[in-house]
């Protein structure tokens, strides 16, 4: 009978999955390295918060653990007392990547979150994932005030809409191939956004892409000082890598007040002068 019980104990232990232990915030980082990042929502948002949430039971289920992809710009560990940039990035496919905009955001000093989990599909985890990881990685490097952006593509980009909304100090939204999110009436979810007038909204978009009649939309809601829109010749993608410069060039001019997009120029010149 003995022998029964420690069998029956082991299938048990076998079965339940363990739960999976975050990354320490001491956990070392290499400049220009990717390092893949676990972390958890414990406390989950009031239900208004979220537009994309109806119930309370949407908030709670956002609870969990989650993971992010980091990756530290060169130079970040010369100088502890600089902050910097930082990009959120979503994948309607989940477990996000740099793709053409990698080249960018390494040229110019940007701290990427790529994040895992966040996928098309419910909102609750795509949510949780970014709450997580956000709260995680503010304290884990040194971003610099009011320098967040977020951008993704197709349903990342409606996302990321959300995304912004959610924590302050963004100031650039990047929508790749679509609008932003929606409410069951087909309404843009955007009173958050319209309520922070220092973020500004970039909209790529292919010419022909099935989503290009949201650009006439989303101009509906927001002035030229608020929305450029930048096309491509292409469909429904990411944008090319020259697209997607011009659009963080418009957005730094907006939200710095300098130009450029290469290393040494806008985002230098912004902190310099703090």
């Amino acid at each position: 009978m003995k022998d029964l019980a420690w069998a029956i104990a082991a299938i048990f232990l076998c079965a339940t999955p363990l739960r999976a232990e975050t990354t320490p915030l001491t956990q070392p980082l290499s400049d220009e390295s990717e390092t893949k990042i676990t972390c958890e929502l414990t406390q989950p948002p009031r239900p208004s918060e979220v537009p994309v949430f109806k119930s309370q039971k949407d908030a709670e289920s956002t609870r969990g653990v989650y993971h992010y992809k980091l990756w530290l710009p060169k130079g970040y560990s010369a100088d502890a007392k600089k902050s910097w940039p930082c990009m959120f990035i979503m994948s309607a496919g989940g477990n996000a990547a740099m793709g053409p905009m990698e080249s960018h955001l390494k040229n110019n000093g940007f701290v990427v979150v790529m994040l895992v989990e966040a996928k098309n599909g419910p909102w609750p985890p795509i949510m949780g994932n970014f709450l997580a990881a956000h709260d995680d990685v503010i304290k884990r490097v040194r971003i610099a005030e009011g320098r967040k952006f977020a951008t993704g593509q197709s349903g990342g980009a409606r996302a990321s809409s959300v995304f912004v909304q959610l924590r302050p100090g963004f100031c650039g939204l990047i929508l790749q191939a679509a609008g932003a999110s929606s409410d069951e009436a087909g309404n843009y979810n955007v009173a958050g956004i319209k309520r922070n007038p220092q973020l500004h909204i970039a909209m790529t978009m292919g010419t022909s892409d099935s989503n290009k009649h949201e650009v006439g939309r989303m101009k509906k809601l927001f002035t030229s000082q608020r929305l450029a829109v930048f096309e491509f010749n292409g469909g429904h993608m990411w944008a090319p890598a020259e697209v997607f410069e011009k659009a963080m060039a418009w957005l730094n001019e907006k939200t710095s007040g300098a130009s450029g997009t290469g290393t040494g120029s806008s985002f230098d010149n912004f902190f310099k002068k703090k």
